[in-house]
Formats: structure tokens, sequence, C-alpha cells
């Protein structure tokens, strides 16, 4: 497989008339070409590491068919791997999802992101508050047998009953731990940190905000090299401008843009569920009947579109914050990236960040879009 005559958007450069061949899942070279420029453009797949559900589907329906729909809706806008994200409930109901996605062999499933249910009762967010709970060894111990390896990414308040236990056994699993639905102080932020906590969950959200005498989490997250953060890019979860001064104080290597979409993305406004919850969904924002936001209908081209726009980003700053720091972040080295030996996961736009084709490993996918490659 061959695309020809398109921009490529390399880790070092970008390559404004090339071409990319791909044999056997990897890309196999990268070159200029001859010809007339196609107009398009081939970054790296995009990758999502929260991810609730999409197209009518959630994560913890704990169904291959749930599974299969929300990669599908995701690969349509140029996700390429994705961590399926549970929400705080019983044992009973995270055990199920977790043992579902370790069966999985959805290709775009790069693993899980246990989001809950060891976080802090204050800060739930659409959690369902009457399953948060502290660290229990035995469940814990048990999830990780259901999840088969695959867990790759848990969202933890280190200040509740436990959490230093907690952190330590998932330092061992080698999980990334990532900090979020928490009460946190900027002290505490820091030794989580020192303890091996490596990134904010949906930074601002579910978590203090900044005072100028009581700074809390955000200011260590953003001054403090070892943290990458969680942006939610969809305008409703954090302001344009609020995004714009993260990105300028974190710079295109901390970034990492997530949707922390819900089973309403990709279908529109409407009724729908989360963790047990009744989810409105208007004019492309969900929430509850409080009016707490619940997830985001959010998919990663959109997300991509705002993020040029807010930021500021040229080619490759975007393809940092959409696919190279997610990878990075989760030890996927042979992906995020376009280059020669890198897996084939690619993504082509056109000049307005629209998707017009998605490869997993080389295949499109899914396999009903029309192809744009030549060979």
């Amino acid at each position: 497989m061959e695309l020809r005559n398109v921009r490529i958007v390399t880790p070092g450069c970008v390559i404004e008339n090339g071409s990319l061949s791909v044999a056997e899942g990897r890309i196999v070279e990268i070159t200029e070409a001859s010809g007339t420029p196609s107009g398009l453009t081939v970054l790296p797949g995009f990758i999502d590491l929260h991810i609730h559900g999409g197209g009518g589907a959630d994560t913890m329906n704990a169904t291959s068919e749930a599974l299969a729909t929300i990669c599908r809706t995701h690969a349509a806008h140029g996700t390429t791997r994705l961590l399926a994200t549970t929400i705080t409930q019983s044992r009973e109901a995270v055990t199920a999802a977790l043992a579902n996605a370790a069966a999985s062999t959805e290709p775009l499933l790069g693993g899980i992101h246990l989001e809950g249910p060891y976080i802090s009762p204050g800060k739930p967010g659409a959690q369902p508050k009457e399953f948060v709970r502290n660290y229990d060894v035995a469940e814990f111990a048990g999830w990780l047998t259901a999840a088969q390896g695959k867990l790759r990414q848990i969202t933890l308040a280190p200040e509740q009953p436990g959490g230093d236990a907690l952190m330590a056994a998932c330092n061992a699993e080698g999980i990334v731990i990532s900090l979020g639905h928490t009460d946190i102080t900027a002290a505490q932020t820091k030794s989580a940190l020192d303890a091996g906590a490596r990134q904010a969950t949906h930074l601002f959200n579910a978590m203090n905000g900044i005072h100028h005498r009581n700074p809390g989490p955000v200011p260590v997250f953003l001054t403090d090299p070892r943290a990458r953060v969680e942006v939610i890019a969809d305008g409703h979860h954090v302001a344009p401008e609020v995004i714009a001064m993260v990105y300028a104080a974190v710079g295109s290597e901390r970034f990492i843009a997530i949707t922390d979409a819900m089973e309403g993305a990709g279908k529109g406004d409407g009724i729908y569920g989360l963790g047990g919850h009744e989810v409105t969904v208007t004019n492309g924002k969900a929430t509850l009947a409080d009016g707490t936001l619940a997830g985001s209908l959010l998919l990663m081209d959109q997300a991509a579109r705002n993020l040029r726009a807010w930021c500021n980003l040229g080619w490759l700053e975007l393809a940092c914050v959409t696919s190279t720091n997610a990878a990075d972040q989760q030890g996927w080295l042979d992906t995020g990236r376009l280059t020669e030996g890198s897996l084939a996961d690619i993504v082509v736009v056109d000049d307005d960040l629209n998707v017009q084709a998605t490869y997993v490993r080389g295949v499109e996918f899914p396999r009903e879009r029309v192809p744009l490659a030549e060979g």
C-alpha cells in the first residue's frame, strides 16, 4: 500500500509532497514525491487515552459488540488506538468490563483505563458517588487478574485512605497513574508525583481550581516536567482561553488531547446513560439532571480542529498533542509517529482536518470506508 503526493507529518519535519509505503502493517519508506500534491495530509493516527463510549455503546456494557461499536465510531474520526475507560461502579460491573476488554481482539484497543472507584467522594463529577470507595487490596488484585495485563492507566485520588499503597501497586504493574477526581493540594500533588504519578486526568475538571493563595494541583501540573496533562478540548469542559494558557505553559510535549467521550459521541442529541446515570445531550453538551458535565460528545478530529484554532498549532505540534505524547506516555514507541519501521497507524485528512481515511496497521478501518491508497 502506498500513499502518494501527500503532505507527511514526520516527527522531525513536514514533507510537503511525499510518498509513504506500507508492507506487513508497518511503514517501510517515506520519501519525497514528484507530481501534483493531492491537498491531503498524513498524520500519525490519533490516540485517545480516555474513552467511555461512542456510537450508542459504553465500555461498561461489557460486550464485544459494544467495544466494536466504540472502535468503529472513533476510527471514523481518525483514532487508531484507544484505552477503553471504565467508570466508578460495583465490583461485579467493573470486573465484567475489564474481562470483556481483556478478551477483545479489536485492533484499536490498546488496553484499559480504570477511572475510579478509588477517588474522592467530594469530587465525583459524573462518577456515581454511591460506588466511590477506598482502595481495596483484594478487589484491585482481582481486577488485575481480570484485565490480564491490559490495565494500562488508572485515575485515582492519592489523598484518600490507601492512596500510597494503591500507587505502589500500580507502579509494580507498570500502570500509568493519573490524578483525578481528587481534592489534593499543591503539596500533595508534588508528593504524588514523587511517588510515581505522571499525569492529570482531564485537567481542571473534578479537581480544585487555581487560587493565588491556595494554588491547588493545577499549577504543579503546569510547571512540573514529570507530568503530562489530559485536556478535553470541546469548549464545554475548559474554556478555549484557558486551554491556550495550558498549552503555553506545558508546550507540545506534555499536552495530551482526550475526548472523555460517552456513548452519545457520534450519535447527536438525545438521552443516554453513563455509570447508571441518565445523561441528556443537547447541542453537543452532555449533562446530568443537576447540570453536571457527564463525559463529552467530542471526537478526536474535532479536538484537533479546536486545538489548532485555539492554540495556533502547526502540523508538527498537532501530531504531538493528538498522538505522539499519548503514545510516549504509554510506552508505545512503535506508534504515534510516522517513521520508517513504525506501525502504519495513519489518519489522512484534508486541510480542514476532515478525516478522509484511517489505517490501523496498514488496513483501512472501518473497512466500509472508501480507501485512498494506491497499490
